[in-house]
């Protein structure tokens, strides 16, 4: 029995100093230290090779000896890249307004109102983006023919609104449900109507969290890949995410242009988190995951 509480103890104890380990402050910054560079050490390989000549890439230096924007100016032009990149601006700007103006209604219906099937038609919402997207191409691709949007901007905004839709109701739905609902009551009372209720007090308060699904869906559509390289398969229609592939050839690689051109992918993602940084914390954490 002594033997065995002991065993016990000792048991307790070196969980104990495994954890103290791990709480060190030495190891939580080594931690984020890996995960920093871990995402930081690509992008830079991506920036250098960026900055050689396609004859320069294949060489053993790390830094480029001379540095030229040349990569930049073939993809952008002479590939014609920054069609592409006018086309994510639209496709993912027209995505993000659209999600918006369909989710910040239906996720305030769904917080306040009861109606017969509501939690049924909620959780359909919900399963409608459950499916593997992999799984829909095929019919998603006849229809958008039938309907004749393949190679077309609008179809890719349709599969992007599908796509994105379902999780902004669920959650601006549970925003507006850390929106006290006494707050509407009260605007009633006042004289207002349901819309002005709506858009007077529960909007202004659910702002933090609108921004949040519009940051977060901008982001999401900017890197959509799948349904955009079913969609299309030229200049005309498509987006950065499936444009970089033209730089792979049947026989080589433009590492430079192709290095060039994910800079330029990644340099608007980057902008919009690095500004909008302060909405996306603030809406998710202010309501927006609660429920």
């Amino acid at each position: 029995m002594a033997e065995s509480k002991q065993s016990g103890l000792f048991s307790y104890a070196t969980r104990q100093r495994v954890a103290n380990a791990i709480e060190s402050p030495y190891i939580v910054h080594l931690t984020i230290a890996v995960g920093v560079l871990s995402v930081l050490v690509p992008l830079l390989w991506t920036f250098l090779t960026s900055l050689k000549t396609e004859s320069a890439v294949y060489s053993l230096t790390y830094l480029p000896e001379n540095p030229t924007l040349q990569p930049y100016y073939s993809a952008l032009f002479e590939e014609g890249y920054w069609r592409a990149l006018l086309n994510s601006v639209i496709i993912s700007t027209t995505t993000t307004v659209l999600v918006l103006l369909l989710a910040t209604p239906a996720g305030y219906a769904f917080s306040r109102y009861r109606f017969p099937f509501d939690s049924e038609i909620f959780i359909l919402v919900l399963f409608s983006r459950l499916f593997p997207p992999i799984g829909l191409v095929i019919p998603f691709f006849e229809i958008l023919g039938w309907v004749g949007l393949i190679n077309t901007r609008a179809g890719i905004i349709i599969a992007n609104v599908y796509l994105w839709l379902p999780l902004m109701v669920y959650i601006l739905r549970n925003f507006f449900m850390s929106v006290p609902e006494e707050l509407d009551e009260s605007a009633l009372v006042d004289g207002c109507t349901q819309f002005q209720a709506f858009k007077e007090i529960a909007l202004p308060l659910a702002l933090p969290g609108v921004a949040a699904c519009g940051i977060l869906t901008f982001l999401y559509s900017w890197r959509e890949f799948l349904f955009a390289l079913i969609t299309s398969n030229t200049l005309q229609s498509m987006p950065v995410s499936v444009s970089v592939y033209k730089f792979v050839g049947d026989v080589s690689v433009s590492w430079a242009s192709l290095s060039a051109a994910s800079i330029l992918a990644i340099l608007p993602t980057v902008a919009v988190v690095v500004f909008f940084q302060r909405y996306i914390v603030s809406g998710l954490t202010s309501g927006a995951l609660k429920g």
